[in-house]
C-alpha cells in the first residue's frame, strides 16, 4: 500500500509516517520511481508506534521496543541480558515520566494558587505585596534588603 492508503487506515498523516521512516521505525520498500510501499504489518506497527510514542517515550527508546514485535504479537528477548536491558531502559522512561508528572502537579498547583488570588483580589494593584494574614499561603524565604530601602550608611 501506498503512503496514502497506510495514513488513512492509521490515523498518522503522511507528514508523521515520513518521520517515523526518518527515526528508523518503518522502513518502506521502494518502487523504481522512489515511491514508498508498505506492508500490512506496518498498519499494526504503525499503531503500536503511535502508541508507544503517546506514552511519551522517545522515538530511540520506541525503536529498541519495536525490534520484540513480531507478526503483531509482544515478543520478549530471549537472551536474559538483553530482557534486563529492554527492562532497565523501559524503568529509565518510567521514573523520567514520574518525575515529569511531579514537575506538572506542582505547577499546576502553582498556577492554581496564582488564579485563586486574582479572583479573590488577594494581590493586585489595589493590594500589592502580601496578602496578610487572611490568605495562607507557603512562605518563601528572600534574602538581601527590603526593596526601596537604601543600606544605613
Amino acid at each position: 500500500m501506498q503512503v496514502g492508503e497506510l495514513s488513512a487506515r492509521t490515523g498518522a498523516t503522511v507528514r508523521m509516517l515520513h518521520y517515523y521512516e526518518e527515526q528508523g521505525l518503518l522502513q518502506p520498500r521502494r518502487t523504481a520511481s522512489g515511491y514508498r510501499i508498505y506492508a500490512e504489518a506496518d498498519v499494526d506497527r504503525v499503531a503500536r508506534i503511535r502508541c508507544m510514542l503517546s506514552a511519551a517515550l522517545p522515538s530511540g527508546v520506541v525503536s529498541t521496543a519495536l525490534k520484540f514485535l513480531v507478526d503483531g504479537q509482544a515478543a520478549l528477548p530471549e537472551i536474559p541480558a538483553e530482557r534486563a536491558r529492554l527492562a532497565d531502559l523501559l524503568d529509565g522512561e518510567l521514573t523520567s515520566l514520574t518525575e515529569k508528572i511531579e514537575a506538572l502537579r506542582n505547577s499546576r498547583d502553582l498556577l492554581a494558587r496564582i488564579a485563586s488570588d486574582v479572583r479573590t483580589a488577594a494581590v493586585g494593584p489595589d493590594r500589592p505585596g502580601d496578602p496578610g494574614p487572611a490568605v495562607s499561603r507557603p512562605s518563601v524565604s528572600k534574602t538581601g534588603p527590603a526593596v526601596g530601602t537604601r543600606p544605613a550608611g
